[in-house]
């Protein structure tokens, strides 16, 4: 009884297991499973994605960022180029300003001669001293003191500071003034080699006090001039105060040339000045042989004397004569000015101090020939001559006189730095547009 009581006990118990087992889904089991690894995954990968957007938005940006700051400095430069091609333009449209103001104010001295009306030109004194102002303004920012209302500046190469007014320069006499000269040479000198001993990069005492008795050498030079005919300075033998118009043998401008030592461009801007100067002082020759052939045969120096002496007549004569007078004076002091320029572009703007002083010392007891140096390199470059320049049959005298005034605004333009060191001549005439010559 008790056996056949367990055995259904088992019985019930295997066939409750055998019902659950029955109403078991083994299949959905096992799907949940796999969706749980399926979410894992996928999770997995939802994290491997986020960080991939952010790496790529960061990515994004840095790029972005990139080519922002590389548009930023595309436009910084273009504003900078845009701003010194319209300076550029600026100082052009100015250099051709002061060219067709002077162009212009040929062409009317053109029509009142064509119409036989005699202009009223400035007089010698004052195109002189217009020059010498502008020499001597350019001094002072180079460090010149002037004083006395400024008729008069100091010396120093004494060793004192001495002040002598400008004409008593000028009516200096040659013994004196040869003496004044060979002081500043031996000052030059003694500097040159103080800067050839010193073992620094440059001895800024020595150079300091060259800059200071170069630019006072330069308006002793103009003074002196000023008041001395054509020619003297450059005939003046320092030594012994003696005039001698012999010239300085080629070999010893070779010599000076290899001393001073130019550089190719400083060359080249000789180059082009000697074309500037010769075609001015071509066209100012042309102007005076129409001058004198205009001039009526009384008034000309080989008309035969005497004229009609009647006092109303004689009288017109000798105002005509006068008109005539001043025109070939203000014509002379023209070309007076033009020498001036030259040499200041040449000795204060192209030649730096130290070369300036080299010259002086290396050509004692003679002054530098600037004019037969330049000559010297021209036949180097084998340049056309000063005859051919003279003439200049390429341009017309109008431009020629336009061309100059490129020298006039070099001059004036010239600072400190330009004074005693090298300002680059070239530049401001292809700034101003000026016309091969």
């Amino acid at each position: 009884m008790l056996a056949s009581s367990a055995f259904d006990d088992l019985d019930a118990e295997a066939a409750s297991m055998s019902a659950d087992l029955s109403s078991w889904d083994f299949l959905q089991d096992l799907d949940f499973g796999v969706d749980l690894a399926a979410d894992g995954t996928a999770q997995a990968q939802a994290v491997e994605t986020q960080l991939t957007s952010t790496e790529r938005v960061r990515e994004q940006n840095r790029k972005a960022q990139q080519r922002a700051r590389q548009k930023k400095k595309e436009r910084s430069a273009n504003i900078e180029a845009q701003l010194a091609e319209t300076t550029s333009q600026l100082q052009h449209l100015r250099l051709r300003q002061r060219q067709l103001e002077a162009r212009n104010n040929l062409l009317e001295l053109a029509a009142a001669n064509k119409e036989s009306e005699l202009p009223a030109l400035a007089p010698q004194r004052g195109l002189q001293a217009e020059a010498k102002e502008v020499v001597f303004h350019i001094l002072g920012k180079a460090g010149l003191v002037r004083t006395q209302h400024g008729t008069a500046f100091v010396l120093t190469v004494h060793g004192c500071d001495e002040e002598i007014k400008m004409d008593d320069i000028g009516r200096m006499a040659c013994t004196d003034f040869a003496e004044l000269y060979t002081v500043f040479v031996r000052r030059k000198a003694k500097c040159l080699l103080d800067l050839e001993s010193s073992t620094s990069s440059s001895n800024i005492p020595a150079l300091t006090q060259l800059h200071q008795w170069s630019v006072e050498a330069t308006a002793t030079f103009v003074c002196f001039v000023m008041g001395k005919p054509l020619g003297t300075l450059q005939s003046l033998n320092m030594e012994n105060a003696t005039l001698s118009q012999e010239p300085s043998p080629d070999d010893a401008l070779d010599a000076l040339l290899a001393t001073i030592s130019y550089s190719g461009s400083q060359q080249q801007d000789m180059l082009h000045l000697r074309r500037l100067f010769y075609g001015k002082l071509g066209q100012l020759s042309r102007a005076r042989a129409a001058m004198m052939a205009q001039m009526p045969a009384a008034d000309r120096h080989d008309a035969v004397l005497p004229f009609n002496l009647d006092i109303k007549s004689s009288a017109n004569k000798f105002t005509e004569t006068k008109e005539w007078a001043d025109q070939l004076c203000a014509n002379r002091a023209e070309e007076s000015r033009a020498y001036l320029y030259c040499g200041v572009c040449l000795l204060r703007g192209i030649t730096s101090s130290v070369q300036q002083a080299k010259a002086m010392v290396h050509q004692y007891p003679r002054v530098p020939n600037t004019k037969a140096l330049l000559e010297v390199l021209a036949k180097l470059h084998k340049e056309p001559p000063a005859e051919i320049l003279v003439q200049n049959p390429d341009l017309d005298d109008l431009q020629l006189a336009a061309n100059w005034e490129t020298v006039v605004v070099y001059v004036q333009s010239l600072d400190a730095n330009g004074v005693h060191g090298y300002a680059p001549f070239c530049q401001v005439a292809t700034m101003a547009g000026v016309s091969n010559v």
